[in-house]
This record gives C-alpha cells, structure tokens and sequence, in this order.
C-alpha cells in the first residue's frame, strides 16, 4: 500500500469504536496481530474485543504513523507528562491497593472512566511509607458531579467540596491518593491544570512566568479536620542547569539527605534525554511549613530498579534498614520509574518519596 492511499475516504463512517483498556501486539513471519481488550471486574483479566491481522508491510506503515501522529500530539499539547497518575490505562488489581485504599479503588473504578494506577513510597526519619497511590482520572470522562460525589464520598471537608467544584471546569486530570499511618491514613485528591498551562506556553513560548499546575486537597481520615491545602506551581520549560538552581534555593544551600539523591537522580534521568526539560514544580500548604519539589521524569523510561544505587545510599541516612528497601525493590523493580518529591514535610522534617507506575510486568 502506498502512503498516499492512506488519505482516502471511509465507505462506512458508522463502524461501532471500541475504547480499548489494554492490547497487545502479537508477530510472526508472516503477519502482526494487534489485540485489543476491556478489563474485567475485581481483576480477573481481560476480554478481547477485536483483533486486527497486518501484513509487514502495513504494520511498519502504522508504527511510521502512530509515531508522526504522537509527536504531533505532543507539539500541539504538550504530552501527559505532568500527569500525577502516569498513563491512563493501567491495570488495576485489588491486590495492588493496600487494604484501606481498596473502597477508594472501587469507587473510581465505579466511575467508569478509566484511570491511571501510580504508587510510591516515602523515604523520612519516620522510615519507609509504602501504602501509598494516587489513582488519575481524565476530568472529560467522567461526570462533574459524579467525581464531587466522589470526593463527598470518601469524606472530603464541605469546605473543600465547593473548591473542588469551583475549579473543576479548568482541571483536565483529578488524582484520587491514600496514604496510610498509624493514625488511619489520610485522603489526597488533586485537580491538575496541565492544559490550561500548556497552552499559554503554546501561545507565548518567551513567557517562562511560574503558574499554578495542581491544587491538592488533603485531609486525615478519621479526623477531616485535620486538613491542609497545597498549591502545586510549575516553572516551565527549565534547563537541567536551572532546575539545579531551583533545587538549591529551594532548600537554601543546606546539604539535606533528600537534595543530593535529587540531584543524582536528575543527572539520570537528564542522560537518558539530552538537551530536554522536565516538569518541575514546587509546592507549599497553607498554614504549614511544607517547602518542597516535584520533578516528573516519565520521559526517561528509567525503571525503578535503576534508582536502587542511589536509594540504597539515601536509606541509611533516614535509619532505613536496608532490608526494608530490599523488598519492595524485589517486587517493584522493573515497574516504570515516574516521579520525584522532596524536601520539607508539614512536619518540618526532610523526606524523599518516588513515584512509580503500576504497569503490568
């Protein structure tokens, strides 16, 4: 088939789609099967909704097209990168969830949408926190009040619902996290406004002003009173030089553990994409002393067993045993590396926590 006979009219516009949730792509010598699917309730695998037969010959013509066609996307839109949930369409078990997470899984997963799966773990003096997800819905697939009903659902402030509400309209991702303590855990939801961002670099690409990327609602479980608001603003289009700069005013010259492996996991995944930027975005809370950074870094396909050097160096300084890190390395290790924060907790103290996508293995 010639390229030209790729633009040409469709006989039946009317066709049935299908919005696959997973696929695979399956050779031989003779042709490329590419499977497409839905996934099954509670986790129980997936169905297959269609199977398409190519030639050799059209496959190369379709990965030719579908790579044209992203890097187009990207140019107009920026990508998914600043997503906090990774892609969209990660699989998603029950036994991925930590057991207090798990309502919160059904009840976004009740929505229909689909969603990004992301877990990470938190490394502090407090030791290693690993009960930890964020799970990402894309706000044009679900209904507004079905994702409000949801945040009155898991027992978000009132005063919290009408900000939510106020700010949905603009928000093109809402993030649903758990992260469990001793004290029952603590609910997280974020509104990301990647788009909004994106276009005003789009239409003014000198103006390099910070701007509000994410809003994050968080509160204790047992106690919503207990409750904090962060601001989440994106400095876009930095150097790695300067993204260096703003971590080191960030925590003002100071040598803290989280800083260095910061440092050494930028250079990383720098290496990976010579001559790119990343997201960076800094976040402080209302009526606390939180002060810290987010670097996303999905772009450098780094996995996460690739960090272990560096998080291996970083644990004994908070008083992490090595075996504990060990473990969750040996389950998680190939799982692709996503995001890194740091710096100044509420509490006052340092910490490091990585973020990882759940994808299948």
């Amino acid at each position: 088939m010639a390229d030209d006979e790729l633009d040409q009219r469709w006989l039946d516009p009317g066709a049935p789609p299908v919005r696959a949730e997973v696929f695979q792509v399956q050779t031989s010598q003779e042709e490329t099967s590419l499977l497409f699917g839905r996934l099954l309730p509670g986790g129980k695998g997936a169905r297959l909704e269609r199977r398409v037969l190519l030639s050799p010959v059209v496959a190369k013509q379709l990965a030719g097209a579908l790579a044209l066609a992203l890097r187009e996307h990207e140019r107009q839109y920026g990508g998914e990168n600043a997503t906090p949930a990774g892609t969209i369409e990660s699989p998603a078990r029950d036994a991925d969830a930590p057991a207090a997470a798990r309502p919160l899984l059904e009840r976004v997963r009740g929505l229909g949408a689909g969603f990004g799966f992301e877990k990470s773990f938190k490394l502090s003096a407090a030791g290693l926190q690993d009960e930890r997800l964020i799970l990402g819905v894309r706000t044009r697939l679900a209904a507004p009040q079905a994702l409000i009903g949801l945040c009155r659902g898991i027992g978000m402030p009132e005063e919290f619902v009408a900000h939510f509400a106020r700010a949905l309209p603009q928000a093109n991702t809402a993030g649903f996290g758990f992260e469990g303590d001793a004290q029952g855990g603590s609910f997280k939801v974020y509104l990301e406004f990647w788009e909004r961002m994106w276009g005003r670099v789009q239409r003014e690409p000198a103006d390099r002003t910070p701007q509000e990327l994410f809003l994050g609602f968080k509160w204790q479980a047992r106690d919503p009173s207990r409750r904090a608001l962060a601001r989440y603003t994106c400095h876009p289009l930095l150097s790695i030089p300067a993204v260096q700069r703003r971590l080191a005013a960030l925590y003002e010259g100071g040598d803290a553990p989280s800083l260095g492996a910061a440092r050494e996991l930028l250079a990383l995944a720098a290496a990976r994409v010579p001559g790119d930027s990343f997201v960076y975005v800094e976040a402080a809370e209302d009526g606390n002393p939180r002060r810290s950074f987010d670097l996303n870094l999905y772009k450098a396909r780094l996995t996460l067993g690739e960090l272990r050097p560096v998080l291996a160096a970083l644990a004994p300084r908070y008083g992490i045993p090595g075996g504990a890190l060990d473990g969750l390395m040996a389950s998680a290790g190939n799982r692709p590396f996503g995001h890194l924060s740091g710096g100044v907790g509420r509490d006052g103290k340092d910490f490091l926590t990585v973020y990882y996508e759940l994808e299948g293995l």
